[in-house]
């Protein structure tokens, strides 16, 4: 299974990104001081959160003698390092299955899966081949702590997500919207229409995304379809 870098981020680093929530930058030595380490161990947890981009490393100017770095949380460092919005999703999803109009609900939640996929879109090479585009979808899912992976089915490559990304609504959604939602998700970030073959709802170990189409026309690239 292809893992991201954010695979490799270790209990013990969630202590640095705590910090840097709570500042604009640290540097190293301010880093040492506040969690009681060495330097040598803050730059290993420093050096695994800058290439999981969860950070980014600053050069400031200094008057005199060598520059200094002070590191800051990235976009995707800020959302990892937050507090869960489980409450709020969870809210908002009740209030769009009770409304009364089953169009409005349909309308709201293609609106909702096209704005939920402009994120990940912008991590996946829209003119490379589908495996390629599958492969970029799981790093960009692993950003997320969604855990997938891309499996050869046939003379098709497949997408198997490990993990719901939504476990606390999904348990009470029996008309399934959710699923549909990230079907509708991933076949607009992919750029390629893909069907939720199995689902861990039905007892399966990982939901399984095919996508759909002529076999001709999935092996090439968007490249050789202009």
């Amino acid at each position: 299974m292809q893992t991201t870098h954010i695979d490799h981020i270790r209990p013990v680093d969630q202590s640095v990104l705590d910090l840097l929530r709570q500042s604009s930058g640290l540097t190293v030595q301010e880093l040492t001081d506040k969690l009681d380490v060495t330097p040598t161990a803050v730059r290993q947890r420093l050096e695994r959160l800058v290439e999981a981009e969860l950070i980014e490393r600053r050069k400031e100017s200094a008057s005199r003698g060598r520059p200094q770095y002070r590191y800051a949380l990235t976009a995707l460092g800020m959302r990892y390092a937050s507090v869960s919005y489980a409450d709020l999703a969870s809210a908002l999803w009740q209030e769009v299955m009770d409304l009364p109009n089953r169009q409005q609900r349909t309308n709201i939640l293609r609106r909702v899966a096209k704005r939920m996929a402009t994120s990940l879109k912008s991590g996946v090479p829209q003119a490379a081949s589908l495996e390629d585009r599958l492969t970029a979808m799981v790093e960009e899912l692993g950003k997320r702590k969604v855990p997938a992976a891309v499996r050869q089915s046939g003379l098709l490559p497949v997408l198997e997500v490990y993990a719901c990304p939504y476990p606390g609504l999904t348990d009470d959604d029996e008309s399934r919207r959710l699923c549909e939602l990230e079907q509708d998700m991933l076949s607009e970030a992919i750029g390629q229409s893909v069907q939720l073959d199995c689902c861990r709802l039905d007892g399966h170990s990982h939901c399984n995304f095919r996508p759909l189409g002529e076999l001709p026309e999935l092996m090439a690239t968007s490249t050789d379809k202009t």
